[in-house]
């Protein structure tokens, strides 16, 4: 019995090493908005884009921590109720509005996928309507029930493991690729190729920064931090679980998904034709094997599901926080439960009305949300430098440094989408 004892605990060290609000906000944004975005400009462009999914990994740890200090130097508030001390009120209605629409279509997406990714499992290839709606139900119900009834710390060990899988899935998925190294080092070359077909390499560039830096990701932060009970000597631990989750997890499945499109779709004469995740599945799976396209399925389907809960649970801290109501997740907190279950249901069991393709409307939320993260990372960089509020934790200069790229490369980001939309 000790040996077993022993045997689970060494099993299960790495995972106890990240459980924190890194480990949740890392599942959270590694969805399948953000795989699909990764996979499809590897089928594009080949490994051209892959130095857009390097260089914006320290980017991500440095804005995450930031917000992460932020939240603890607060002692334990929300983003909207720090807003309304530190800058002004009115402030956190600029993002409230916006990010409920875009999660909601957003969450509309993942479940499509969470269903489409399970019945694929199941060798369900051309599924009736009635079984969809079925299918969809009973996962929604399913996913409230894994979580409603456990409160934070549930979730925190929830997405630590589905964290893992996630990576291990996609690393599986892009192993053909790493028969190249060349070319995956030509890659890391900064480069801006020209149109695959219709499609430009600024909408990916977009698509895959508005993924990483997710304003709902950045904002929420200090929300987590309150939930995981974190304190002001915990702010250089928690750095290096962001280097941890952030950097180097999610740096690995960010670089692999994009692998494996380039190593595998983009190669086909008919790359170009591949217009969403299921077709990019249906070739990916079977280069394993037998068990391609249930494990490319299965990390699919965690990504959409750990996505789905996440937001769910950052549009009830926000509007209850700019409302300053109690916005702690526990089970004695009914506003708290009953919101979560709105915005879970709600887009959940109205996702088989969105008849466009799944994983549209993720990225094409993603996209937009791009435009409020120049904003976002000015109110870090902010607090970050406000020694009033932020102490002892107030930015250095490589902090600041890192922050700035940040800010630059999301404004011009942002500069782009506005011209894209002002010329259709």
């Amino acid at each position: 019995m000790d040996n077993n004892n022993s045997f689970l605990k060494k099993l299960t060290k790495p995972l106890l090493m990240i459980v924190g609000p890194a480990a949740v906000m890392t599942a959270g944004v590694m969805g399948s908005g953000s795989t699909t975005s990764l996979i499809l400009a590897g089928t594009y462009f080949g490994y051209n884009l892959l130095w857009v999914a390097v260089f914006t990994i320290p980017i991500l740890v440095i804005v995450q921590d930031s917000a992460s200090r932020i939240g603890v130097m607060s002692g334990s508030k929300g983003m909207f109720q720090i807003m309304d001390e530190q800058i002004h009120p009115m402030l956190k209605w600029f993002f409230l509005i916006p990010i409920i629409i875009l999660a909601f279509i957003g969450n509309m997406g993942q479940t499509k996928v969470m269903v489409f990714s399970i019945l694929t499992i199941f060798g369900v290839s051309a599924p009736a309507s009635g079984t969809i709606i079925f299918t969809t139900i009973v996962l929604v119900i399913g996913v409230w029930l894994t979580v409603i009834f456990g409160g934070y710390k549930r979730i925190e060990k929830i997405m630590t493991g589905v964290l893992f899988f996630m990576a291990i899935a996609f690393l599986l998925v892009s192993i053909k690729g790493l028969e190249h190294p060349g070319n995956i080092l030509k890659g890391l070359i900064p480069n801006f190729p020209s149109n695959a077909g219709n499609r430009s390499s600024l909408q990916f560039i977009s698509a895959i920064t508005g993924a990483a830096i997710a304003i709902t990701a950045v904002l929420a932060f200090p929300y987590f931090t309150a939930e995981g009970g974190y304190k002001k000597q915990d702010t250089s631990k928690n750095f290096k679980k962001a280097i941890l989750t952030f950097g180097i997890i999610r740096g690995i499945w960010c670089i692999a998904a994009l692998i494996a499109g380039a190593s595998v779709l983009y190669v086909l004469s008919n790359h170009l034709q591949i217009e969403n995740i299921n077709q990019a599945g249906q070739v990916l799976g079977p280069i394993l094997g037998k068990w391609g396209t249930i494990i490319f399925s299965a990390g699919l389907f965690c990504s959409a599901y750990a996505t789905f809960i996440v937001v769910a649970q950052l549009l009830t801290y926000f509007s209850l926080d700019a409302f300053k109501k109690d916005w702690k997740f526990n089970i004695k907190n009914k506003r708290f439960l009953v919101l979560f279950s709105i915005f879970l249901f709600l887009p959940g069991l109205t996702s088989f009305l969105w008849n466009l393709p799944a994983l549209l409307a993720i990225v094409a939320a993603m996209m937009l949300s791009i435009l409020a993260t120049p904003v976002t990372i000015i109110i870090v960089i902010y607090l970050m430098n406000k020694k009033s509020f932020i102490g002892d934790n107030k930015a250095g200069i490589a902090r600041n440094t890192i922050l700035a790229i940040g800010f630059v490369l999301t404004f011009l980001l942002a500069y782009y989408q506005v011209l894209q939309f002002l010329r259709k």
